[in-house]
């Protein structure tokens, strides 16, 4: 009987200091993933912020003309100038009805810090698919002020079926409604 008490002791502290041991790693694994997480946010935020700057020389570099920031449906941002309203500005249409969105700077930085809200709140993968279409900024643009003279291959298939990028970017005016009659033959 006195053998079996010292085994069960024995056996007990042994668990004892098994289960200390275990809410010990517990404890640093959180600490390390509360680390792990605060550094990509930090990560994803300085990328965004990089990209605002490029955007923002970019627009300081244009002469004359409205700067406008356009963002592809794919997610990579360029940026154009108009020199007429944006209604009337026939490239700026065509792009629109190609699922552009057309932003003024001061609009593209509200997108940019609407983006972090969602890096704050744990969304990372749209932010990161985002900043990955526009790792290579500037070395070709989203779109073709002449599409005849230009061809690109077409955009590659997001691997994210979760997310679309116009989730996340403002709303569009609703287009007014067509003529009555207009496709009449």
């Amino acid at each position: 009987m006195g053998e079996v008490k010292r085994v069960v002791s024995s056996l007990t502290q042994m668990l004892d200091r098994g289960q200390k041991e275990a809410k010990s790693l517990v404890g640093i694994m959180d600490e390390l993933q509360s680390y792990l997480e605060e550094e990509s946010n930090t990560i994803i935020c300085g990328g965004l912020d990089r990209l605002l700057s490029r955007i923002r020389v970019e627009v300081g570099n244009l002469v004359g003309g409205s700067a406008r920031v356009l963002v592809s449906p794919d997610g990579r941002v360029t940026v154009g100038t108009t020199y007429s309203d944006e209604d009337s500005d026939s490239r700026l249409k065509r792009l629109k009805a190609q699922d552009f969105c057309i932003l003024r700077p001061d609009g593209f930085s509200a997108f940019i810090t609407s983006l972090k809200s969602e890096v704050a709140a744990g969304n990372w993968m749209p932010v990161i698919e985002f900043l990955r279409a526009n790792a290579k900024f500037g070395a070709a643009p989203a779109y073709s002020p002449a599409p005849a003279l230009r061809e690109s291959p077409p955009p590659e298939p997001s691997t994210s079926s979760e997310w679309k990028l116009s989730d996340f970017l403002p709303a569009r005016p609703p287009l007014p409604p067509l003529p009555r009659g207009l496709f009449k033959h």
